[in-house]
């Protein structure tokens, strides 16, 4: 069963994790080169942000539609498949599953200009997933969400 305040709680979260990386949005690419403080605490940001993004997939996928994903990238496909997120914003999405695992497991040495347009990117990604999760929750759930209410 689709449990609303497991995602809402989650994209507060996510909220939260972009609220603090805005803070770093006029950072530049030297600065992520030469600063290695602010450089993780951008590739911080970017995990962070990525594991609520895939658990808040996750849950839908496996509560609602009673699909279990193998890859992360197999989560995002699968929430465009489902019509949870938009076919553009899963353009955008696709490649997080792989951002995450290079910053998690440090698979290759990690290219401060890939951290810096990811960042980046995830300033607009982020919250048009929130955004399209929501809707999709509205228009799925309206007599449960309370973020429906007219009242």
């Amino acid at each position: 069963m689709l449990r609303l305040e497991v995602v809402n709680l989650r994209l507060k979260e996510l909220d939260t994790v972009l609220q603090e990386l805005e803070k770093y949005k006029k950072i530049d690419p030297k600065t992520l080169r030469t600063d290695l403080s602010q450089r993780w605490i951008i590739e911080r940001g970017l995990q962070a942000g990525a594991e609520l993004i895939f658990e808040v997939g996750d849950h839908i996928l496996s509560s609602h539609f009673g699909y279990y994903s193998e890859t992360y990238e197999d989560t995002l496909k699968a929430l465009f498949q489902k019509d949870v997120i938009s076919e553009g914003l899963y353009l955008q999405i696709k490649g997080l599953g792989g951002l995450r695992n290079i910053l998690v497991h440090r698979y290759t040495v990690i290219d401060t200009d890939l951290v810096f347009n990811s960042f980046q990117k995830c300033l607009r990604v982020f919250p048009a997933f929130a955004g399209e999760v929501l809707q999709w929750l509205k228009d799925e759930q309206p007599e449960q969400n309370p973020q429906t209410s007219t009242s």
